[in-house]
């Protein structure tokens, strides 16, 4: 189970690698970005604030860090973001801890499967819903932050159910389901927030804005 952690988290590296060689990640004018993105991710994922002790037992020992894997989506694209995400969980775990493993299974669990779910949303709001810079705002970055960590963390929580998995989470479902909720929203409000204030000041890095259908909107 160990190796197949490891070569699952290479091939899909690897596929992204593929998809994404004429992509954004081969851009000069962002290289310094995404060097930035792999830094500041990895030491946010090593920077974890905590639940304090109190009577909030369904709780459960809360630890919280940012994620990211929705916001590189919103900037970079699917394939790209998970390519830096894979270069982050390097930087962040393996770089750390030295468990390769540990990390390799992190970048699947807490990176490529909210990356899915997160895109999975912006293709919905740019299909269903009108062209507006709020509504971009809202779907991709609060919308889209929030869905990827609830429906990643229901889906863990279920996995755990069926294989017995007890290092990812709690046994008690009302202690998880109130934590799931504390951490997509924060997740959600950061990626809102975040992604609101690049396409204030730098809208050029943001892949899934399109100013000529959203001005001419």
């Amino acid at each position: 189970m160990n190796m197949a952690w490891i070569f699952l988290a290479c091939a899909i590296f690897l596929l992204g690698v593929f998809k994404s060689r004429e992509g954004v990640l081969l851009q000069p004018r962002l290289r310094n970005l995404f060097i930035s993105c792999i830094v500041l991710l990895a030491i946010a994922w090593n920077i974890r604030a905590h639940m304090p002790s109190s009577n909030l037992q369904n709780l459960i020992d809360l630890s919280f860090h940012f994620f990211g894997a929705s916001l590189l989506v919103a900037l970079f694209g699917f394939w790209s973001a998970i390519t830096l995400l894979f270069l982050v969980a390097l930087v962040g775990i393996f770089t750390f801890s030295g468990d390769l493993v540990e990390a390799t299974s992190h970048y699947i669990m807490v990176s490529v499967i909210p990356a899915i779910f997160a895109y999975l949303v912006m293709r919905a709001v740019d299909r269903f819903l009108p062209k507006h810079l709020f509504v971009l705002i809202l779907g991709n970055g609060y919308l889209a932050g929030f869905i990827s960590t609830f429906a990643t963390g229901l889906l863990i929580y279920g996995l755990q159910q069926i294989f017995q998995m007890s290092s990812f989470g709690s046994s008690d479902p009302l202690g998880w389901f109130l934590g799931l909720i504390v951490l997509s929203f924060m997740e959600g409000s950061l990626s809102g927030m975040l992604l609101a204030i690049l396409l204030v000041y730098r809208p050029q890095w943001v892949c899934t804005y399109q100013e000529d259908q959203y001005m001419n909107a």
